[in-house]
């Protein structure tokens, strides 16, 4: 096939139908032309790939999977594919993709162009395009835009109160899960991809985040690669001028762990939908969002987590705290040796009432010196350790390698609650509520139990707070 060139550039002509009215992108080998189709006189699309200095391999692969993809779907809200050619001529040798035209300008053109958006017209824009992605998710194989971002999403007829309509577009990264290999090929957007694109890996829930990111632009007005990160995670709070049920639904869509984040997008729907819970709602709920608390120096509590599980492991308590044990247990430690002279006096008396209620209280001060002896080892001796993985919770002493569930394990599933509290004067508490009977806690600041001091509870419950994805509540 030969495409056909006059003097005049903006007269060129491709393939002897697709007439050239303006360039609208280019990039690394790649150009978007605006064209008129002279046999339908409709305005169309068309991509070209060159063989150029530019030119790569893996380029022309993922041109053809967006021709093979954009030909396999239809969508009112994507653009639809007309045409695949080849172009062979002394002025453009490539490939061409033909597809409709959508007359509407980009987020991103919009926003440059000094529009502002509500937090009820992001919410709208945000159901639009998740119902495209349950469109694309929902294809056999799953089909994966992997660069949803401002200026890949166009609006047209905004009236009233409605955000207009909604496209997407671009689909020149998209992947199937069908086709994953293992040469791994990292595409996406700086500040729209999460973390596991960067290793050339995507699913689903990459979409969401990128979704997230892209709805972060719109409520703040700065790219999220310009905001400020902690531990991979988009800090927008502070500039984003929205509800608290709408915030908390933006950090669970741009979760940098996949397995926190929003994983489909029906869920993504739903949670947006119906935002809160109402079991919470006789609680002050308070979400870290400005900073990490970070390890206190000099804390021998092991923290151990990754995405499968977390664990928190609370050695035996310190030198100090044991002297002030054994100052308390001194009269106890010296039962039996007085038990046992006022047995030796009983003996030797002829009072046989005298002998047997010494032998009584001797009976009852060593059951109250060896349970309270039983009671305190762990806490001398041993470590406490509180684990979480996907599946359960379970909360454990370990004393010589005897392990002792305190109180018995919970399903993951059924934890619901971080509370922060109070049980006596600076003695704080976290307790994690699992159902509404079943509680594991970790106290702070207490002589006579596993114990963290206060720097380390709120280091612990933050650390909680995170893996869990759960607010930290106050009562």
């Amino acid at each position: 096939m030969t495409s056909q060139e006059s003097g005049d550039s903006n007269q060129e002509i491709l393939l002897k139908r697709y007439e050239v009215q303006q360039q609208l992108g280019k990039k690394a080998g790649r150009r978007t032309l605006l064209t008129r189709d002279l046999q339908t006189q409709e305005l169309v699309v068309v991509k070209i790939l060159s063989f150029n200095n530019e030119f790569e391999w893996n380029d022309l692969k993922l041109f053809e999977r967006e021709a093979e993809t954009l030909k396999a779907l239809s969508h009112p809200a994507i653009p639809g594919y007309l045409d695949y050619f080849e172009l062979d001529s002394p002025n453009s040798r490539g490939f061409a993709l033909i597809q409709s035209y959508i007359p509407a300008k980009s987020l991103e053109a919009q926003l440059e162009a000094g529009r502002s958006f509500s937090e009820q017209e992001v919410k709208e824009l945000a159901k639009a395009i998740l119902e495209i992605l349950k469109y694309l998710h929902g294809r056999q194989p799953p089909v994966i835009h992997r660069d949803i971002k401002p200026s890949n999403i166009l609006l047209t007829n905004r009236s009233g109160n409605s955000v207009g309509e909604v496209y997407l577009v671009d689909f020149g990264s998209v992947q199937t899960i069908a086709r994953r290999s293992s040469t791994m090929t990292v595409v996406g957007t700086y500040g729209y991809m999460p973390p596991e694109q960067f290793n050339g890996r995507a699913t689903p829930a990459s979409d969401l985040y990128s979704l997230g990111a892209t709805l972060i632009y719109l409520v703040t007005g700065q790219h999220p690669g310009d905001l400020p990160q902690i531990d991979l995670r988009i800090e927008f709070e502070q500039v984003a001028n929205i509800s608290s049920g709408f915030r908390i639904w933006l950090r669970q869509m741009t979760e940098p762990i996949a397995s926190k984040r929003l994983t489909s997008a029906e869920d993504a729907l739903q949670a947006l939908e119906q935002p809160g819970n109402a079991t919470q709602t006789q609680r002050r709920a308070t979400i870290s969002t400005v900073s990490t608390v970070e390890k206190p120096l000099g804390s021998k509590v092991v923290l151990n987590k990754n995405v499968n599980f977390i664990e928190i492991i609370i050695p035996a308590i310190s030198s100090w705290k044991m002297f002030i044990i054994v100052c308390f247990l001194f009269p106890f430690m010296m039962l039996p040796g007085l038990s046992t002279l006022f047995l030796i006096i009983a003996l030797a008396s002829d009072l046989d009432s005298l002998r047997i209620f010494l032998i009584i209280i001797l009976f009852l001060f060593l059951v109250c010196f060896l349970g309270k002896i039983l009671y305190i080892l762990p806490e001398l001796f041993g470590e406490m350790r509180l684990r979480i993985t996907r599946q359960k919770i379970s909360q454990t002493s370990n004393l010589f390698g005897i392990e002792h569930h305190r109180p018995l394990l919970s399903l993951k599933q059924n934890v619901t609650q971080l509370e922060r509290t109070q049980f006596k004067i600076n003695r704080p508490c976290l307790i994690i509520w699992a159902g509404k009977r079943n509680n594991y806690k970790i106290f702070a600041n207490k002589l006579d139990s596993f114990s963290v001091t206060t720097p380390e509870l709120n280091w612990l419950t933050h650390e909680l707070s995170d893996w869990l994805g759960l607010p930290i509540t106050e009562e």
